[in-house]
């Protein structure tokens, strides 16, 4: 139908402007022509269409483009990561944009918690834990969140699938996101794998949540510090191949996400 329309808008032109020289059958010719190349460009609209349709996005795409914010928690801040995830403590009443999304080299001072999904936490097939370093994902935990609570989704039992390949089906000491808190240690978001005295902890991820922890593997000048395993297994703490993140984000899925 709408070739049919842009056919007839053609010829109407053509009439308008009175075209000497052009007989009937050359007009027939283009109007053949002209609706033959609109053919194949709606196929090849529709085409392309459909392949977008059903793709199969990579799994960097869907943490990117189909979940939810629902925190994010920046190194550095003074402001206790634990809490303000937990509590929305120290959290500011004016929010940089660029503390609501990741992957996008924009300033960001403070942490940010998404009140809407963190306390309605309702619908939500899925959670994922993401670490970003330039603005780039580096390592990332998927959790199946069916019956889960905000605050104990991240619990062994419920990965789903991990960049860290042995993260999956090792077994692991403390991994929650109270993680282990005393009067000295304040190690939270917490993916340990063994404790072996300070010089023997081994883990996957951490939010230090204070300057002056036991260990000297957890001191820092500024907290939240965020340390995470580089490579793909667990590392000693001590390791010089643990890495730092600059944030970590925390998004969720919705039983109704496409």
């Amino acid at each position: 139908m709408r070739v049919h329309i842009l056919i007839c808008c053609f010829v109407a032109v053509l009439i308008k402007q009175r075209v000497d020289g052009l007989e009937v059958c050359d007009v027939l010719q283009v109007i053949d022509s002209v609706e033959w190349n609109l053919v194949k460009l709606v196929k090849s609209v529709n085409a392309t269409l459909s392949k977008y349709r059903n793709c199969k996005c990579d799994e960097d795409a869907v943490l990117q483009n189909e979940w939810k914010l629902a925190f994010r928690g920046t190194s550095g801040t003074r402001q206790s990561v634990y809490y303000s995830y937990k509590d929305g403590l120290g959290i500011p009443s004016s929010i940089e944009s660029g503390c609501k999304q990741v992957g996008k080299p924009l300033a960001c001072s403070s942490h940010y918690r998404n009140d809407l999904i963190l306390d309605n936490w309702n619908g939500i097939s899925e959670v994922a834990l993401a670490l970003y370093k330039n603005d780039v994902r580096v390592h990332h935990v998927i959790f199946d969140a069916a019956g889960s609570t905000y605050m104990n989704w991240l619990d062994k039992a419920r990965v789903k699938s991990s960049s860290w390949s042995d993260l999956p089906t090792s077994v692991a000491n403390i991994f929650s996101i109270a993680g282990h808190q005393d009067a000295s240690l304040r190690r939270t978001f917490f993916l340990n794998k063994s404790y072996g005295t300070c010089p023997n902890d081994f883990g996957w991820f951490v939010a230090i949540d204070n300057e002056n922890g036991g260990c000297s593997w957890e001191k820092n000048a500024a907290f939240p510090l965020y340390k995470y395993a580089t490579g793909s297994t667990a590392l000693n703490w001590n390791d010089g191949n643990i890495g730092r993140a600059d944030y970590f984000a925390v998004l969720v899925k919705y039983y109704n996400t496409p």
